[in-house]
């Protein structure tokens, strides 16, 4: 008698591999990542190491994969800038970033912030992870070159380059959470509030109605 081994659903392999990805949070979160080991993530999982394996290869595609679910997330919340009429100020879209980390922030199951500085630190010395900080801030910077440019196009005048202004922009918001995870202020509204003044006294705010 021939025994047929049983297909896994699509629905219980996605739900195995967020299994996997919050337990890689919880352990990024308390050890870090430098210090969290597989054999961390597989214990705090609850599965075999064959199973975690079978999923993820290294902590690199882990971390691949966590990235790869918080940046999902903004970039889709950014493209609905790019269907506003009119076209959103520089100042409206600096507003806009700020409040993305802490929107990603809340929707994971482990402390963002401090998870971002030690990627952004183990970047420096490990290539995979320097190629996805690459990727990830060079579409985020394409994305907001796009916004900018997308506003000039109605006449405004951004009086330096579109591609000049966006990494000073994403720089703002990696201070933000740099500030954030280290000392835990000034508060998301403040700094907010704070960068959208600095905009808008540039010239760089909404267009104010004639008369």
């Amino acid at each position: 008698m021939i025994r047929t081994v049983p297909k896994v659903s699509d629905a219980h392999r996605e739900q195995r591999r967020e299994q996997i990805l919050i337990a890689a949070w919880k352990c990024f979160a308390r050890n870090g990542f430098h210090s969290t080991s597989m054999a961390d993530v597989i214990s705090e999982a609850g599965l075999s190491a064959g199973a975690v394996y079978l999923y993820f290869r290294s902590k690199e595609e882990i971390i691949l994969a966590v990235a790869g679910q918080v940046f999902t997330g903004i970039a889709g919340r950014m493209a609905e800038l790019f269907e506003r009429e009119p076209p959103p100020s520089p100042a409206e879209v600096a507003g806009f970033l700020i409040e993305q980390p802490v929107l990603a922030r809340a929707q994971t199951p482990g402390d963002l912030f401090p998870l971002l500085l030690a990627v952004w630190a183990e970047a420096t010395r490990n290539p995979i992870l320097a190629d996805l900080a690459d990727e990830i801030l060079g579409a985020l910077r394409q994305q907001i070159t796009r916004l900018f440019e997308r506003w000039e196009s109605t006449g405004q005048d951004l009086r330096i380059p579109a591609r000049d202004l966006a990494p000073v922009l994403v720089s703002l918001v990696q201070g933000f959470v740099t500030q954030q995870a280290l000392v835990g202020n000034p508060s998301p509204e403040t700094y907010r509030q704070s960068v959208v003044a600095l905009f808008d006294a540039a010239g760089l705010g909404p267009a104010q109605p004639a008369g």
